[in-house]
């Protein structure tokens, strides 16, 4: 938040920051990488077209049509990455992220185009071949794109070469501040001095020439990074205090702190309030998720078929049993359901006292191993999701001895079943996937399912299936 600052302030206390900036303001550089990504997608459609037509047809064509297709698919493209603000300058690091949303917006544009080109009855006059070629060397556009944006972008921090703005960090006399110094490089401010206020110190908080010498005279605002809540007599003195000079005060708070005020924001009479714990879905919102669960594990079902053979079979030929495993698990708002995966242990538990899986666990058969670290034991699941009982995407569910034991040690547990429970979530490709031997490790997995609850939608979901992905490939954490 921003504290006001009070005009009545003698001039011993003015700060005129006559400093010069050089280098790229991050407001263009949002300019600069969304008309960089209009033309490659511009480009790559007239590219595409003549490409295809000299590789088919021996002739070049006119391209004006497809410079127009090229248009509407770069306005759709660009349009939906402001939309989620992907071209902030902090927002570029994220090569992973950057990745993901063109994989998902691109496809988006292009259907979006199809629809437009069948709705007009055009079809006959535009080469699907074409836009198959604009749409390959429009990603491989994108993504070469993004490449040089991450190593330029992070070759000029380390010079610079952007503008920053100069801050003074006031915080607790214990605190760490590197992780601090850190995020506040990414949003363009650039630490220049430090000040520390020790518990009890009050003094130093309410004196104005500490403040002085600290070098707030060399500044251009002030941050204030707090976590010491047993000493809020000092946080208030400070905040009183700097009202007395003219630059802009910012209060970041960790602990349970940070975790209230980073939830969503409103107005209640003339106060703020923060949502920590954000209800069930809304009816459109369970509709779509339901359509995408849907639309997707037909599609999973259909193409993994043959991979669920082959383990059907593998699973018979390795050990005595059945090919599947059920076991009951609670769902959406507490409610019980069978849970189907492909049988990987030598024993069928499903009582009051399951014990997870280890490492080298003499349960885990020599097939279960492969199919449990490479997640394959899992593909039944999609019938679960067909049937409604779970998710693609959401919090996993656990065995009802798990959740009973863990529902009596960590107070947010049952809010996991806000939502139905999912093959994959926001916990698991964060690292908190498999065994969860301490209380700590569950608590962790805990608040990456809360996180996702609150800041769920579609998008998020589609993130999380690719993501998913990578860490399947890495097989980490599960055995």
């Amino acid at each position: 938040m921003t504290i006001p600052v009070e005009q009545n302030w003698g001039p011993h206390l003015s700060v005129k920051s006559d400093r010069k900036w050089f280098g790229l303001h991050s407001i263009a550089i949002t300019c600069i990488a969304a008309a960089f990504d209009f033309v490659v997608l511009l480009a790559a459609s007239a590219a595409g077209h003549l490409f295809y037509e000299k590789m088919t047809y021996g002739t070049l064509a006119d391209p004006s049509r497809y410079i127009g297709i090229g248009l509407l698919v770069a306005t759709v493209f660009v349009l939906a990455m402001f939309s989620v603000h992907a071209y902030r300058s902090s927002e570029m690091f994220s090569f992973r992220r950057q990745l993901l949303l063109i994989v998902a917006f691109l496809p988006a544009a292009l259907f979006f185009l199809l629809a437009v080109i069948l709705f007009l009855k055009i079809d006959m006059a535009i080469s699907l071949g074409s836009i198959v070629t604009s749409a390959a060397l429009s990603l491989s556009g994108l993504t070469a794109l993004r490449l040089f944006w991450y190593r330029h972008l992070s070759r000029a921090i380390a010079r610079a070469a952007f503008p920053t703005r100069r801050v003074l960090l006031v915080c607790p006399g214990t605190m760490s501040t590197e992780p601090v110094v850190q995020r506040a490089a990414l949003s363009g401010l650039s630490v220049e001095h430090t000040m520390r206020i020790s518990e009890g110190d009050h003094s130093l908080a309410s004196t104005s020439d500490a403040y002085v010498k600290s070098g707030i005279g060399e500044v251009d605002e002030v941050l204030i990074a707090w976590s010491d809540y047993a000493n809020l007599r000092a946080l208030e003195e400070c905040l009183n205090t700097l009202c007395q000079f003219c630059l802009p005060v910012n209060v970041m708070f960790g602990g349970v702190v940070g975790d209230v005020v980073e939830g969503f924001a409103q107005t209640v009479g003339e106060r703020r309030v923060f949502q920590t714990h954000r209800p069930p879905l809304e009816l459109y919102e369970r509709g779509l998720k339901r359509a995408f669960d849907i639309a997707f594990s037909i599609a999973a079902l259909v193409v993994m078929f043959p991979i669920c053979a082959a383990v059907a079979v593998a699973i018979k030929l390795d050990s005595p049993g059945p090919i599947f495993f059920v076991q009951s698990r609670k769902g959406y708002n507490g409610r019980t359901f069978r849970i189907l995966k492909f049988r990987s242990m030598s024993v069928m538990e499903n009582a009051a006292d399951v014990r997870q899986a280890t490492r080298n666990d003499p349960r885990v058969t020599r097939v279960g191993g492969f199919i449990r670290s490479t997640s394959l034991d899992e593909l039944p699941q999609f019938w679960n999701v067909l049937r409604g009982d779970m998710s693609v995407v959401g919090p996993r569910p656990h065995a009802l001895a798990h959740d009973d034991l863990y529902g009596a040690l960590i107070a947010q547990y049952a809010s996991r079943r806000h939502v139905k429970p999912g093959l994959t979530g926001w916990a698991q490709i964060n690292g908190c996937r498999g065994e969860t031997p301490t209380v700590d490790r569950m608590a962790d997995r805990v608040r990456h399912d809360i996180w996702y609850i609150n800041n769920w939608s579609l998008w998020l979901d589609v993130k999380i299936v690719f993501m998913t992905m990578g860490t399947v490939i890495g097989r980490r954490n599960a055995y």
